[in-house]
């Protein structure tokens, strides 16, 4: 009877503990990070009543651009183009002429200045069923949070010993239209460098989703692509080998990477795998974000770009 016990509690003992180690991969492990202050405020605000929504041609749109324009005032950001942030698609819409599509554009300068990283997001979202104001926290003031803070922190490193390379900050409008905005960036200015590469975020942070998905179907891109997953191992980052916006093996969406990839520089984005189905709904809010994973990602990006873990010389070709 007493040895029946024993096994009896064993068994119990395993079960639990095995549970355990269960829910530890469910629920991923906070990560150690220096404070998720600054990604956190800004997912706040740009979810908040004042720029809920975020759709192309509406105040809310247009006040989105400008807490970005500002943001890039404050750390410090030298303008791209032209005399201002905004940078002027030439897009309108009919019934609402009135209201200029930008994009919002910085670059920290670097000392040769031939060659660029380009580190872009998305910052418009959609109007929801019946017209309600979708909050829009995974897609994507996520991506905006995630650059915003990567280029605070680049800034600042630039500011006491300048990089080689100038990193062009992008925060793309209306591409929930049709990557609308990338796209008409992209004819102004593709032969700007000589050699560029593009980082795109969109759609990151969500609770349990896991990993990132970083599958490529892009050829020129698998080099950066290689290089991005060497640097998320090291940093044990979660990701897999989905390809982005992928559900049952099909791909249901896309971003602004897509845009340099037409015009031949490599490009990759990272994103959340398994969240086809929470974004445009209305359980993409705040509830769902975890900021850890917003701000380890910005901290792995900026040694990515500021350690050069990409080396410019494997790119061929620009066009």
């Amino acid at each position: 009877m007493k040895k029946i016990v024993i096994k009896v509690l064993l068994s119990v003992l395993i079960f639990i503990l095995s549970n355990i180690g269960a829910e530890a991969l469910i629920n991923k492990e906070q990560y150690e990070v220096e404070s998720t202050e600054n990604v956190q405020k800004i997912m706040e605000t740009l979810c908040s009543d004042e720029y809920r929504g975020r759709v192309v041609a509406t105040d809310e749109n247009l006040r989105a651009a400008q807490y970005i324009e500002n943001y890039f005032t404050s750390i410090g950001l030298d303008i791209f183009d032209g005399d201002s942030f905004y940078n002027e698609t030439g897009l309108r819409y009919r019934g609402k002429e009135n209201f200029a599509i930008n994009n919002v554009v910085g670059v920290i300068k670097g000392t040769e200045g031939e060659n660029a990283v380009f580190l872009t997001a998305h910052f418009d979202h959609i109007v929801g069923q019946n017209g309600q104001k979708l909050m829009g926290a995974i897609d994507n003031a996520s991506g905006i949070s995630v650059i915003l803070q990567t280029a605070r922190k680049l800034s600042a490193k630039a500011k006491e010993k300048p990089l080689k390379d100038d990193i062009v900050i992008v925060a793309y409008n209306a591409e929930e239209t049709g990557l609308n905005g990338s796209n008409e960036f992209m004819k102004k200015y593709n032969k700007k460098y000589n050699k560029c590469y593009n980082i795109n975020i969109d759609c990151v942070g969500a609770k349990n989703c896991m990993e990132l998905a970083m599958g490529n179907n892009d050829a020129k891109s698998e080099g950066l692509y290689s290089a991005m997953r060497k640097i998320f191992n090291e940093e044990e980052v979660p990701y897999n080998d989905n390809v982005y916006a992928t559900k049952n093996g099909v791909i249901r969406g896309t971003s602004d990477h897509q845009i340099f990839r037409m015009y031949g520089y490599p490009s990759l984005v990272i994103g959340d795998d398994n969240i086809i189905d929470i974004v445009h709904t209305n359980n993409d809010n705040l509830d769902n974000i975890d900021y850890s994973d917003l701000e380890k990602l910005s901290e792995v990006l900026f040694k990515f770009i500021s350690e050069n873990f990409y080396d410019m010389n494997e790119i061929k070709t620009g066009n």
